[in-house]
């Protein structure tokens, strides 16, 4: 028996099948999006059973990773995959393997309003084909996935559902709850303003107010990461507790982030050369932060650009 978990995803276009896998990736699947419906039995076989028969037709062709769960959108453009797709269902799940099917609906009139916010075609919309309106191409969806529909162990009706809402449920439904490390990873980033601020910083903080090594002789060569420029810059009660205070703000944000859906976070501190205040700043942030729920690492991104 298998360990993998493979969801297999559906539903009408405009439901959010695609904001979904992408929530399925960010707490760790690996996931394919309209495989061919001939590859679908290969395709879990070799993912449930970890069969690597490299003379199965088309079976070189799968993208496989064993360390990883696994989710498979699959829409009505997949023609004819729902017979093939049924068999392998039907197969795994008596080998007792954790085969969950997803189905996501939407009002028709939310879906209308959609398409014509996004300003994108349904896929099914072809020029000089019978489907030739949005209404036409839902309502064929609907019959054709119906049979999906009728087998899935999960329906989500996102009408009333931001983005946002319908990522934090995937997490919740589908995220393995068994002392998992967080889904955010904190980056807490040095740098110096003389050089420029990182690009991808979601959050930047200014210690230039925290007392200058640079003007120390003897601390002058050193980094933030040598205990004395460390004790130097920390010797006021105005940079104690700014750390403490600036953690604080942190601890409250990481949980909301988190039910935004947001995987990565980046927190950049800076100072002049990037050396000495932010380098010693950002080691005792990540120290404080340790039991956050975050996975928190540190870069210095400037420590060796003025030596």
């Amino acid at each position: 028996m298998s360990n993998k978990q493979l969801v297999i995803i559906s539903g009408v276009s405009g439901s959010g099948k695609s904001t979904a896998l992408n929530a399925f990736e960010d707490i760790g699947f690996f996931c394919v999006d309209n495989l061919p419906s001939a590859l679908i039995g290969d395709f879990a076989k070799k993912i449930i059973l970890d069969q690597q028969d490299s003379t199965d037709s088309g079976a070189e062709a799968i993208p496989v990773r064993h360390d990883k769960d696994y989710a498979l959108l699959i829409d009505c453009r997949t023609e004819g995959f729902f017979p093939q797709l049924q068999k392998v269902v039907d197969n795994l799940k008596q080998q007792g393997t954790a085969i969950r099917m997803l189905y996501l609906d939407a009002h028709d009139d939310v879906l209308l309003r959609r398409f014509k916010e996004t300003r994108r075609p349904h896929p099914l919309i072809k020029a000089g084909g019978q489907v030739s309106t949005v209404q036409q191409a839902l309502k064929y969806e609907r019959m054709v996935l119906t049979d999906f529909r009728a087998k899935a162990d999960k329906i989500i009706d996102t009408s009333n559902f931001t983005p946002h809402e319908l990522r934090r449920a995937v997490t919740k439904f589908y995220r393995r709850d068994t002392n998992e490390e967080s889904p955010l990873e904190l980056t807490i980033a040095s740098f110096g303003f003389k050089y420029g601020a990182p690009v991808n910083a979601d959050i930047v903080m200014d210690v230039r107010f925290m007392a200058n090594p640079h003007f120390v002789p003897e601390l002058r060569e050193l980094t933030g990461l040598d205990q004395n420029v460390a004790d130097y810059v920390f010797q006021t009660k105005d940079a104690q507790e700014f750390v403490c205070r600036f953690a604080d703000l942190l601890r409250f944000l990481i949980p909301r982030y988190v039910e935004e859906g947001k995987c990565y976070l980046t927190v950049a501190v800076g100072c002049t050369g990037g050396k000495h205040r932010s380098v010693a700043t950002s080691c005792k942030l990540a120290e404080t932060l340790a039991d956050c729920g975050a996975q928190v690492s540190v870069k210095h991104l400037h420590i060796d650009q003025s030596r």
